[in-house]
């Protein structure tokens, strides 16, 4: 079981810093490290996976794996002309040019790219069944959690430097975006949906350490007594500690000037606000003064560097084409191909429907629209497997998140409120942006689904505060 976690941390720990992993063969190997995990865990069936548990959720994983796998199976061309008249109409009119008779076809424009990718997110189901049977414990949540926290800090120090120094590129390559936080990921937008999901733990990290041991009070003189035991309590030292890395964390994702990942932030942060609401309806007050420190120093380090760049970027609009554009033209792929074009081919196809762009020296691989590009690629079938899949497991989980009690079990209640609240912020970012189709902000993605499923449907633990030992 050691290698099984060492493999997770190395993952998890490594992967944004070789430039996201967006090279193929740089994912090849975290895929390969994901594979060599799971037939371990199967070989020495130490552990058998309880998939009664969020068996919804996995039947829509299960059926977007087949249908796409399905796309990537060759068919007779009467059978293709049912499947994707379009392509076959295509076939046919090469086969008039060429004098050579159609031969069976996949409905995939380029089955062996679909399988790559398919594969690829073949080792991401692994690695959520791998976390699911491994985060049994405070002391395996909790690391976990720091693990991502540290990442993250540097990936945002880094971010904050190029901000700075706009001299300074990503590692040795010079990248675009010059004056941008966008640590060792190419594009900004992509580096600020890295952050999205990992501020929120931060916050829920210091959280954890809040003396949870009593009862919510209910008048002004024992709220008084609260706030004395929190300032005479060592654990604030380690909360202040804590919120200071935040602050550094949502620092980098502002001056990363991305518009969509500081509104998503913003959405996450909201819904962190609305998911910490305890029974009772009311927040303790450390919990505000923690926020008040964030905001305070953020407030403060960001008058220091300059909020201007950020605001211009705002109101900038950019000139040519647009994301509605782009949109616009990969409906009418989707029109022609209803069942899908096959996984990673929107950036093959694409550039036959780009009319609003024929002016434009930009190739465009992808539709800056995680769930446009989704459905173009996997079509209606594929689509509505995984996305529902996705959107009935967080409904799930925040409510089964309001009936617990954080008196109860804090690590477990902010764990999951902050897994969630980076969900719903990649859930809100996705629509203006392809951040799941970066390996690095994936592989985190279906990291805070396994650390929600850990905290809310794992064993429960009797005593409060005890993971703090």
């Amino acid at each position: 079981m050691r290698l099984i976690v060492l493999i997770i941390y190395a993952v998890i720990g490594t992967v944004p810093f070789v430039f996201a992993a967006v090279q193929p063969w740089v994912w090849s190997v975290y895929v390969a490290a994901i594979f060599i995990a799971f037939l371990f865990l199967l070989w020495t069936n130490r552990i058998s996976f309880d998939l009664t548990k969020g068996k919804v959720f996995l039947s829509t994983v299960l059926f977007f794996f087949s249908y796409t796998l399905f796309q990537c199976i060759p068919f007779p061309p009467q059978m293709l002309r049912i499947l994707s008249p379009y392509r076959s109409q295509l076939l046919d009119k090469s086969s008039l040019l060429t004098d050579i008779p159609v031969s069976w076809q996949t409905v995939s424009y380029s089955p062996m790219g679909s399988l790559s990718w398919w594969i690829f997110l073949l080792s991401l189901l692994m690695f959520y069944l791998i976390l699911r049977v491994n985060l049994s414990s405070h002391r395996y949540i909790k690391t976990l959690i720091l693990i991502m926290l540290i990442t993250g800090t540097f990936e945002a120090l880094y971010g904050i430097i190029q901000a700075l120094v706009p001299s300074v590129g990503v590692l040795w390559v010079n990248s675009s975006y010059t004056g941008c936080a966008r640590g060792t990921f190419i594009c900004r937008n992509h580096f600020a949906g890295f952050l999205e999901m990992v501020w929120p733990l931060g916050l829920a990290y210091a959280m954890m350490y809040g003396d949870w041991a009593e009862r919510p009070y209910d008048d002004g003189h024992t709220h008084k007594k609260v706030f004395k035991n929190m300032l005479s309590s060592d654990r604030l030292y380690r909360q202040l500690f804590i919120a200071l890395l935040v602050v550094i964390l949502v620092l980098a994702l502002l001056f990363s000037k991305s518009r969509a990942g500081i509104t998503g932030a913003g959405v996450g942060f909201l819904a962190f606000i609305l998911l910490a609401r305890s029974p009772n309806k009311r927040l303790p007050m450390f919990f505000w003064v923690i926020v008040g420190v964030i905001v305070g120093l953020l407030f403060i380090y960001g008058s220091k560097i300059g909020f201007g760049p950020i605001i211009e970027r705002f109101l900038e609009l950019r000139e040519g084409i647009s994301r509605l554009a782009l949109w616009k033209d990969g409906m009418v792929i989707l029109k022609d191909h209803p069942l899908g074009i096959g996984l990673g081919n929107f950036g093959k196809i694409f550039p036959v429907y780009f009319t609003s762009g024929l002016s434009e020296v930009t190739v465009y691989s992808h539709a800056h629209n995680d769930y446009l590009q989704l459905l173009i690629e996997a079509g209606w079938p594929g689509f509505l497997a995984l996305v529902s899949g996705f959107f009935i497991f967080l409904g799930k989980g925040v409510r089964k998140l309001k009936r617990l009690n954080p008196h109860d079990d804090p690590l477990r209640f902010f764990a999951a409120t902050g897994a969630l609240s980076g969900l719903i912020s990649m859930a809100f970012h996705g629509f203006f942006d392809f951040n799941l189709q970066i390996p690095a902000n994936c592989i985190y993605f279906v990291t805070l689904i396994s650390v929600v499923y850990a905290s809310l449907w794992g064993k429960p633990h009797k005593s409060s505060g005890s993971f703090l030992k």
